[in-house]
Parts: structure tokens; C-alpha cells; sequence
């Protein structure tokens, strides 16, 4: 009698969860759609769902009860690398036109955002996100990250139509600062415990961590330095960061966040938020609303 008691009431709570979701995202897309869309912008929520589906489309073929949970814990880290991707765009595009420029401003964070929505709403759908462990083969690995760079490829060629090659986004600074980077997070005290994909993931998240300290210092330079060298700052910064986020989102969807609990991939999250947020809201800030009204 407990037992179904138990069994209807666990029954009843996760139709409840299911609701609340749909619910919340009606909510969330009837609201972006009234205000003109941001977080479901094309440039937003488009690559936002190619990278997501070049990962889950693997893990729902050879691991099927870990998909929600790892859309979960990836949403983050794929918000911060298309807001990324997206301020590379905008800050390599040919038009010099302000009032384009602001309005493309949206898309620095909306992508986050969108991340940060999926990341809180979809343990609603599967609770046993606490339990998250994913262990992918070898073969599985190399499939995934063969997918992910062919879901780079797909973003920047088609998606954004980017002037700007691939290889424009290799930076020589930003891979060296990335390099250093995970190199010392390989050996950093504390760490001995960890597997290979766990310490690259937290050294994906020191890299963005870095990139917007580094970033900011160096902005402050160049600012005063003059325009001219304000440009391949910024660009500097972006492109390390989103290196950082790519690493990240990576070795999450390999299994780089399988010894984290829910509390420890939510700090995880908000590490990485903070720290495009904050190198964003220095450099690309928009304008406030006394900027506007004068």
C-alpha cells in the first residue's frame, strides 16, 4: 500500500515538473516574442541548437538516460560559446554603422542567457541530474569532438556567412594564453585526484576566467593608448574566452563533469558567467538608459 502510495505521488510530482516546464517556457518565448526576440533570435537560438544537437544526437544513440542531464550541464558552456562566436562576428564585420552595432549588442548576451534558461528549467524533466555520469568510449569521444568542430564549421561558414575564415579564428596570443593555461591546471595542487577530461574541463573554465581578468587589464591599455589598439584587444580577449567556453563544452559532453553533483555543476556554471559577463559589461557594454535619452 506505502509503495503505491509512493509510487503515485513520485508519478504525480513529475507530471507536475513537466507542466511547470512548458509552462516556464511558453512564458519565456511569449515574452522574448513580445520584446522582439533576443533569446530566441536566429543568430541566438539557431547555433544555440546546432551545437546541442551534434552533441545529444551521440549520446541519445549510445547513452540514452544521460541526454537531459547532459543538455543540462552543457547549455552554459554552448550560451557562452555562440554569445562568443557571435561578438567575433560583430566585431569582424565590415558595416561601421553605430546604431548595428548597438542593436547587435543583444547577441552578446542573449545566447547566455538562453543557456542559463535550458540549463535551470530541464532537470525539471529529469531529477536524476545529481547523478550525472558519463563515460563515453573512445571511439564515442572521437565522434563527438569530430561532430562539434563540424558544428563550428556549419555556424561560422553558413550560419553567420562570416567574410572572416575559420583559421581567422586562431589567435596566436589567445591559443598561448590557453595553452598556459591548462598546462598548469594539468599539475595545479589539488587536482592529483582527477581524470584527463576532468582536469580540461576546469582548465576551460580558469581560461575564461582569465581571459576576462587579462581582458580587462589589457582594455584599460589600450584605451589609452588610442583607438587602433583597442580592436585586436577586444578581439584577443573574446577569442581566448571563447577558446575557454569550447574547451568547456567539450569535455562536458566527453564526460568532464561526471564526478560534480548538481551543487557543484551549478558553482561550475556560474564561475563561467561571471566571467563573460563581466569582460562583456566592461568592453561591449550597451548603452544605459540615460545614454539613450540624450
Amino acid at each position: 500500500m506505502d509503495s503505491e502510495i509512493a509510487r503515485h505521488s513520485a508519478k504525480s510530482a513529475t507530471t507536475f515538473r513537466k507542466a511547470a516546464l512548458i509552462i516556464a517556457m511558453a512564458a519565456i518565448i511569449y515574452i522574448d516574442w513580445d520584446l522582439g526576440l533576443a533569446l530566441f533570435a536566429f543568430y541566438s537560438a539557431g547555433p544555440f541548437l546546432i551545437f546541442m544537437a551534434a552533441a545529444a544526437a551521440c549520446i541519445a544513440i549510445w547513452h540514452k538516460s544521460q541526454v537531459i542531464a547532459l543538455i543540462s550541464r552543457a547549455s552554459v558552456p554552448v550560451g557562452m560559446l555562440v554569445a562568443a562566436l557571435n561578438t567575433v562576428h560583430m566585431l569582424t564585420a565590415q558595416s561601421t554603422d553605430v546604431e548595428t552595432a548597438m542593436f547587435a549588442t543583444r547577441l552578446v548576451f542573449a545566447p547566455l542567457s538562453l543557456g542559463i534558461v535550458f540549463s535551470y528549467l530541464l532537470p525539471l524533466v529529469d531529477p536524476a541530474e545529481a547523478n550525472f555520469n558519463l563515460t563515453p568510449s573512445g571511439t564515442e569521444q572521437l565522434t563527438i569532438v569530430t561532430l562539434t568542430l563540424t558544428a563550428v564549421y556549419v555556424v561560422w561558414t553558413f550560419l553567420f556567412q562570416s567574410e572572416l575564415k575559420l583559421a581567422g579564428l586562431i589567435d596566436s596570443s589567445a591559443v598561448l594564453i590557453s595553452v598556459a593555461v591548462m598546462a598548469i591546471c594539468m599539475i595545479y595542487p589539488g587536482n592529483e585526484n582527477l581524470s584527463l577530461l576532468e582536469k580540461i574541463a576546469r582548465s576551460g573554465l580558469f581560461i575564461c576566467v582569465m581571459a576576462a581578468v587579462l581582458g580587462v587589464a589589457f582594455y584599460s591599455s589600450a584605451a589609452a593608448k588610442g583607438l587602433n589598439f583597442i580592436g585586436p584587444t577586444v578581439l584577443l580577449s573574446v577569442l581566448t574566452i571563447l577558446y575557454g567556453s569550447f574547451i568547456v563544452f567539450v569535455a562536458t559532453i566527453l564526460g568532464g563533469q561526471s564526478s560534480m553533483d548538481a551543487k557543484e555543476g551549478r558553482y561550475f556554471d556560474w564561475h563561467l558567467i561571471e566571467s563573460w559577463v563581466f569582460l562583456a559589461l566592461m568592453l561591449m557594454a550597451p548603452r544605459t538608459l540615460i545614454e539613450m535619452i540624450q
